[in-house]
């Protein structure tokens, strides 16, 4: 596999994932704040993100281990924009994921971001 449909792969793959994790985030967020009793909702943000968190490390350095394994003229210098890619996705899929729970809001879905 070239290199450029490789990163491409990996960042729509992130950006899709980041922005479930952190909709997930905004949803159990909105529940846990617009309760009237503490409940088991109240720490599901955190959870959330801390699971959705680990699954995307996991994703990462499987797909680094991949990317080693399958990439042409693989170089050290691939690692270092594998990580940056994951890194600007995570925000990315953040601003996506806002983007989206408005959306979903004018749309009468939940309304997420009151």
């Amino acid at each position: 596999m070239r290199k450029g449909p490789y990163f491409l792969i990996q960042a729509v793959l992130s950006l899709f994932i980041t922005t479930m994790v952190w909709y997930m985030h905004l949803n159990f967020l909105d529940l846990a704040v617009n309760e009237e009793t503490l409940t088991g909702t109240t720490l599901s943000p955190f959870i959330v993100i801390l699971i959705g968190g680990a699954f995307y490390l996991l994703l990462t350095i499987v797909y680094i281990i991949i990317g080693v394994k399958r990439l042409d003229d693989w170089r050290p210098w691939v690692l270092v924009v594998n990580i940056v890619i994951h890194i600007v996705m995570f925000g990315l899929g953040f601003i996506a994921s806002a983007f989206f729970a408005a959306f979903s809001m004018l749309n009468g879905g939940p309304q997420l971001l009151q």
